[in-house]
C-alpha cells in the first residue's frame, strides 16, 4: 500500500493511463469513469471532513458509496457492468493494493 492521494487534480497522472491501456477504456468511457471516481473522492473528503483527496485507507469508503449510498449507486450504474470491476481493479492498483502479500518466515 502506498501513501498516494487521489484528488480531482491528479486523476490524469496515473489512473487514466491504467484505465486506458490496461483496461481498454475509450475516451467516453474514461470521461465517465473520471466523473464518477471524482464524485467518490468528493464523498470521501466530505465524510472525513478534509480536502486532501482519497488515499488507500479510504477505498472502502468509496466502494461503500458506490454500492450502498443511493446517489453513489446511481452514479456507479452509469458505468457499464463489465467495466465496474475494471474501475475497482484500477483503483486498487493505483493505491498498490493488488500486490500479493508475502508471509515472513
Amino acid at each position: 500500500m502506498n501513501d498516494y492521494k487521489l484528488t480531482p487534480h491528479n486523476f490524469d497522472r496515473g489512473l487514466r493511463e491504467t484505465l486506458r491501456y490496461k483496461h481498454d477504456f475509450g475516451h467516453a468511457d474514461l470521461e465517465r469513469a473520471k466523473d464518477i471516481i471524482l464524485k467518490a473522492v468528493e464523498h470521501v473528503e466530505h465524510k472525513t471532513k478534509t480536502n486532501f483527496g482519497m488515499s488507500a485507507n479510504h477505498l472502502d469508503t468509496a466502494m461503500k458509496y458506490f454500492k450502498e449510498d443511493p446517489i453513489g449507486k446511481a452514479e456507479w450504474k452509469k458505468i457499464p457492468e463489465h467495466q465496474r470491476a475494471h474501475v475497482e481493479d484500477a483503483l486498487k492498483a493505483h493505491f498498490g493494493l493488488n500486490e500479493p502479500e508475502t508471509e515472513s518466515v
